[in-house]
């Protein structure tokens, strides 16, 4: 069985995970775009890489609330075989009729699914596996549909698998995307969204994770002056706009009175056809 840290050690090893990945995150020698320049480069690439990570943690902190409960034992990325009849059942039959299936898994595997975790209540005979995602933005169908296939595949397969892992007493299963900002567009029969992840599971776990989201973002907002610092003295580099524009305004006064109309022609907002840059050339031409 799975031991239960307690809560002190949960949140020293959680802050200490969002403290590291900062870290990580600004020691990385990232690309650097031509077009933003090296300072923003680094700002932009530091700043998403902290955010690619915050995903990891999604799922740490899962983990450590579930097992901190001292209700579930907690798989931590399982790999689950998945067989030829689990995929030929998911692509050929409705969400209502997958319900009622139940699979053996030692039939041979086509492929294994890396599950994020499997949550177990050996009490309630209850078992869950999960995929924990960020879901900060729409996952795009290339990524969504194996996603979708995967958790529907798992849950045909899960309790024999758990069962033959030593879990004799589970009889119910059920399997999800656990999608933290809501953006992922997981159907919703595969989706508990991160606001009903409390209800869901009937224990605590949004305020671990909050807890670290927050931890993560002061130490990220601690390392933005060391990174803005070089942005900053780059931008002052730069020519005031004010003169430009001052610049600009004197040549224009200087130039003979159809090119300056050429020029506003050119800055005008609507579409501009060739006549009415040729006019003034040829009116001068006739005088």
């Amino acid at each position: 069985m799975l031991s239960h840290p307690s809560d002190h050690s949960v949140g020293d090893t959680l802050l200490k995970a969002a403290s590291d990945a900062v870290a990580a995150a600004v020691s990385t020698k990232f690309p650097l775009d031509e077009l933003l320049g090296a300072e923003l480069s680094r700002l932009i690439s530091t700043s998403s890489s902290v955010v690619k990570r915050h995903g990891i943690l999604l799922e740490k902190a899962c983990v450590e609330a579930l097992q901190a409960s001292g209700r579930f034992e907690v798989l931590h990325n399982p790999c689950i075989p998945i067989t030829a009849a689990a995929d030929g059942l998911v692509a050929s039959n409705s969400a209502a009729s997958l319900a009622r299936i139940h699979l053996r898994y030692d039939q041979p595997a086509v492929r294994s699914v890396n599950q994020d975790i499997v949550v177990i209540d050996v009490a309630a005979g209850w078992a869950g596996a999960y995929s924990v995602k960020r879901g900060g933005g729409s996952m795009g169908a290339g990524l969504r549909k194996p996603l979708e296939r995967d958790v529907a595949a798992v849950r045909l397969l899960l309790r024999s698998y758990l069962r033959d892992q030593g879990f004799a007493t589970i009889d119910v299963v059920t399997s999800a995307c656990i999608d933290w900002c809501g953006a992922a567009g997981l159907p919703p029969h595969l989706t508990v969204q991160g606001p009903e992840v409390d209800a869901h599971f009937g224990v605590p776990v949004i305020e671990t994770v909050e807890r670290m989201t927050r931890h993560l973002r002061d130490e990220l907002h601690r390392a933005i002056p060391e990174l803005l610092g070089p942005l900053i003295q780059r931008f002052e580099s730069l020519p005031p706009s004010r003169a430009m524009q001052i610049q600009d305004a004197a040549e224009a006064a200087s130039e003979p009175q159809d090119t300056a109309m050429v020029k506003r022609l050119v800055q005008a907002i609507f579409p501009i056809g060739p006549n009415a840059i040729r006019m003034p050339t040829r009116t001068r031409n006739t005088r």
